[in-house]
């Protein structure tokens, strides 16, 4: 029942993105072979990924995309259970099985994100762009994105003649998102900005927000909170070639054989960040009573304890990466679930580069959230491993910090305590082996 009408979805969103991928302009041909460099930023969900992608936005020698991957690969057919894995691993196998017509699509729509932030947008670019983001957050929502994207145009023309900015200037992204919910919500495309990676306080005067766990409808192609429109530049031919291209998304670490069969021509690095378990584990439980982080819709209701009874449909939706040997936790108590997503991450991504051999740095993200001088120190080991310079904007974000992105809470060291007598009990011994090898062995050392 629930995979035909995903399946129809689907298609139906490929339809409505195709005219955008014109409409946006020519992007670099065959993107994924031109790919010079590949960074992927390996770790667990909830282990700080997000902010150090975001620090690492602020170089102009690297490339990202505008948020994660996973929405790229659903566009393909990639997720669960589409894949055939059963869970979010892919092989190189699937790269080689993707119909030419699929392989060409993703190219191009990923080589229509890739870039790096900039100081001024070309409006109708722009609104191009949050069209396209708009229509991938909401799937079911059968607008036409042409005329979202017009109406986008006059939107931001307005709010920056309120607002005062420059031209091509988007100083607040919020305040364009807030503006045209409101205009797409009075033409009966209901955007709720309660969805989006925005301070609870900043909602108050919008629309009701969800109740608790329920998410934005009953398909996803983004997991929620979603991201901001944000003034961005895309990549040209010469930036693909000779600036790595960082990508950041903790279910990754299931997927690098496919990565690296996706991006032939690539060199292949990974930026391994660790966090200690207790830490991870309780930004996990923190994430899974959060009222986004909906990653997989289940067609067999969980009965995972200390979370299905806190949200009307938590029963089905998995939150954050799926491992393979997830079925066995659909019915174990929530902090068993966190440390079992915790171990198989970063023993997947141990194992791999044991296997491979590939080119790797350790940061460890208790060294991001401590002192400015761990901080400064960390990113400038970061910064000579690739290869750029710590300056400008980047130089900045590093010595003075940045606001959490994406954040349950803001992060500090040892906030877990709070919880230990709740966590402790969930750290068996595969997660104890797991911490050792990462050489987190010491708990009384653990932030």
């Amino acid at each position: 029942m629930y995979a035909p009408t995903s399946a129809g979805i689907l298609q139906a969103l490929r339809r409505r993105l195709a005219p955008l991928r014109e409409l946006r302009g020519p992007a670099v041909t065959d993107f994924p072979s031109a790919v010079g460099e590949v960074v992927v930023i390996a770790s667990s969900s909830r282990g700080g990924s997000s902010m150090v992608a975001e620090m690492l936005r602020e170089s102009p020698s690297l490339l990202h995309l505008t948020a994660e991957f996973n929405p790229f690969l659903r566009l393909a057919g990639l997720d669960h259970p589409a894949s055939g894995t059963g869970s979010d691993r892919l092989t190189a196998d699937h790269v080689a099985s993707l119909a030419p017509d699929v392989l060409r699509m993703l190219g191009d729509e990923l080589a229509r994100d890739a870039g790096c932030a900039v100081d001024r947008v070309d409006d109708e670019t722009y609104a191009l762009d949050l069209a396209w983001r708009l229509a991938v957050q909401w799937p079911v929502l059968s607008f036409d994105p042409v005329r979202v994207a017009r109406t986008a145009q006059r939107v931001l023309a307005r709010v920056r003649a309120r607002q005062d900015w420059a031209p091509g200037e988007i100083r607040d992204p919020g305040a364009v998102l807030l503006a045209l919910s409101r205009e797409l919500t009075a033409q009966d495309i209901p955007v709720n900005p309660w969805f989006y990676d925005l301070p609870r306080a900043r909602l108050a005067g919008a629309q009701p927000g969800p109740a608790a766990g329920r998410a934005p409808g009953d398909f996803l192609i983004e997991e929620p909170p979603f991201v901001l429109p944000r003034a961005w530049g895309r990549a040209d031919a010469a930036d693909v070639r000779d600036k790595p291209l960082v990508i950041k998304t903790p279910s990754n670490v299931h997927r690098m054989d496919f990565l690296r069969a996706l991006f032939p021509q690539a060199r292949f690095r990974v930026l391994h960040l660790t966090r200690n378990p207790a830490a991870a584990v309780n930004g996990l439980y923190d994430g899974w009573l959060h009222s986004g982080f909906h990653a997989h819709r289940m067609t067999v209701p969980l009965g995972i304890e200390g979370y299905v009874e806190h949200g009307v449909d938590n029963r089905w939706w998995w939150k954050f990466d799926l491992p393979p040997g997830w079925r066995d936790y659909t019915d174990r108590p929530l902090l068993d679930v966190c440390a079992f997503q915790w171990r198989t991450s970063h023993r997947a991504v141990l194992d791999d580069l044991e296997q491979t051999g590939t080119d790797s740095m350790t940061l460890r993200f208790e060294d991001l959230i401590g002192s400015a001088e761990d901080r400064v120190g960390s990113f400038e080991k970061l910064s000579d491993w690739l290869g750029i310079p710590l300056e400008g904007t980047f130089r900045k974000a590093v010595y003075e910090g940045i606001e959490p992105v994406v954040a349950t809470a803001t992060p500090r060291g040892g906030r877990w305590r709070t919880r230990a007598a709740l966590i402790e009990p969930a750290l068996c011994p595969g997660t104890v082996e797991v911490a050792e090898r990462l050489g987190y062995g010491d708990r009384t050392a653990w932030i």
